[in-house]
């Protein structure tokens, strides 16, 4: 697998890291008066470095804060390259009790060796790998000021319990985090992802004044797009409530085309997922 990455200004203060080759995956960064925060990190430690030294040489502020928006190693297996007693790393509370549950698990050494086994070609970034728990969370939303600038953080817990999502109202931009993948079948997969918190992020979003929203995943789009995700996601409430009330199994379960999924087994997984969540109700 290729590590090239692309690195874009889209607006005057917003730049967004882009890797193609894991699901079009997206990290960002916004460039304050004062300092700079950044968002999420790519898949491997080398691409991660890289957009670093591209801020530290491209701008002269400090990097001060890093801004988890869940917990999914494709989004903070980086985190190792912002390790400083200078900048700050924030996420949400159940953030931190999900990476306690990975880092006893999926991210063990013991599961990071057999990584170096099945990809030996990769074991250099599996040996940069250094994860470590948030400094500060929060449970709804934070807010990070310098002067007059403003960067907005919430808590939705859509896609998974802890997912959160970034706007910053001076470029009219929203990293979604994986509550959006544009283009693509929505990432439903997560047990504790919550669809009706997911459909009220979207309504927010929706309500401010956006022009770019960089997603977790695919390419940048405008409010049109998440408008279309919201629909969809009603629609996929709406089929699995009336499923429930009509006895209907969940494997018999009929739902209308839109963006191919990025996996096969998705659309049953979300299915199931969203079966379980609205019998519980």
């Amino acid at each position: 697998m290729k590590k090239d990455i692309a690195i874009k200004k889209i607006a005057p203060r917003t730049i967004v890291a882009f890797y193609e080759d894991y699901f079009e995956l997206n990290a960002g960064s916004i460039i304050l008066d004062n300092f700079i925060l950044v968002i999420d990190t790519l898949l491997y430690p080398s691409q991660t470095r890289e957009f670093r030294a591209y801020l530290d040489q491209n701008y002269k502020q400090p990097i001060k804060y890093l801004l988890l928006t869940h917990f999914h190693g494709d989004h903070l297996l980086g985190m190792g390259e912002f390790k400083s007693n200078d900048i700050e790393v924030l996420g949400t509370e159940q953030l931190v009790d999900n990476m306690k549950n990975r880092l006893e698990n999926n991210w063990s050494q013991e599961s990071i060796a057999k990584w170096k086994e099945e990809e030996p070609d990769n074991t250099e970034d599996f040996d940069a790998i250094d994860l470590f728990l948030p400094h500060r969370t929060f449970e709804k939303s934070h807010v990070i000021e310098d002067g007059s600038l403003r960067v907005e953080f919430y808590h939705s817990g859509g896609h998974s319990g802890c997912s959160a999502w970034v706007y910053f109202a001076e470029d009219k931009v929203i990293f979604t985090g994986d509550e959006l993948a544009s283009y693509n079948w929505p990432f439903i997969s997560e047990p504790s992802g919550n669809p009706d918190t997911w459909i009220q992020a979207f309504e927010h979003m929706l309500s401010l004044d956006v022009e770019n929203v960089v997603p977790g995943h695919g390419k940048i789009v405008n409010k049109k797009h998440l408008q279309e995700h919201l629909e969809y996601l009603k629609t996929l409430r709406s089929i699995v409530l009336k499923g429930i009330e009509d006895c209907i199994k969940v494997e018999e379960l009929v739902v209308p085309e839109f963006y191919k999924p990025a996996e096969d087994w998705q659309i049953p997984k979300a299915l199931e997922h969203l079966y379980n969540f609205y019998s519980k109700r």
